[in-house]
């Protein structure tokens, strides 16, 4: 049988592009982009890496909604091989956590936006707080549920991530502390810690060949 790999991601490719076209049309519209464009940069950076998880967490939903659709859309998927229903449950999972990533970075940046600061924003900051829990107690869930592989591209990940950062924090407080450069908010550090982690797990997972 052909390799239908570069077919599906042909078409993943064309569904992409024709949803980003429509989202990008629909924001142009609206005033959206006009309207996320007066934020502060470091908003706009943390609400363009919330889009790219909501995206990422939808498409693993969309994925594991059923067992046919998987089939269709998982590259590694071969004609005729069993599909376990642990799976399904893991992906859904994993794109559970992604849309609370995408939450925990959307929402501080919204609220300070529309006006929640100081005593009206501790409501906020209570969500805020149950988010993360849930999070932390979902990835938890994943981390127990994955196999040897999956476990170990985390561990890759995590490793790579922590040198990477530290590497990069370190060198930027030293610059920033002799007045060579900026200091930058925790926010900033924030959205750049998970923009990379987010990096280095996507070229894990290619390099084990983990892509659905």
């Amino acid at each position: 049988m052909a390799d239908r790999k570069p077919r599906r991601r042909l078409v993943h490719a064309a569904y992409g592009a024709a949803i980003g076209f429509v989202i990008a049309l629909a924001a142009g519209r609206s005033g959206l982009i006009a309207w996320l464009a007066e934020m502060p940069v470091e908003d706009m950076a943390s609400t363009a890496l919330a889009v790219l998880l909501l995206s990422l967490g939808l498409f693993a939903l969309i994925a594991a909604s059923s067992s046919a659709l998987y089939r269709r859309m998982a590259e590694n998927y071969q004609e005729g091989d069993p599909l376990d229903a642990g799976v399904l449950r893991y992906l859904r999972m994993n794109g559970a956590a992604l849309l609370l990533g995408a939450a925990l970075l959307l929402v501080p940046p919204l609220a300070v936006r529309f006006g929640f600061t100081g005593d009206a924003a501790i409501p906020v900051a209570i969500g805020i707080a149950a988010l993360l829990a849930l999070q932390t107690w979902l990835s938890a869930r994943i981390r127990r549920g994955s196999d040897e592989l999956n476990r170990a591209a985390l561990a890759e990940a995590s490793i790579a991530s922590f040198w990477l950062l530290q590497f990069g924090l370190f060198g930027w407080a030293a610059l920033a502390r002799l007045g060579l450069v900026a200091n930058v908010s925790l926010w900033t550090l924030m959205t750049i810690s998970g923009a990379i982690y987010l990096a280095v797990s996507i070229v894990v997972a290619l390099r084990r060949g983990m892509f659905a």
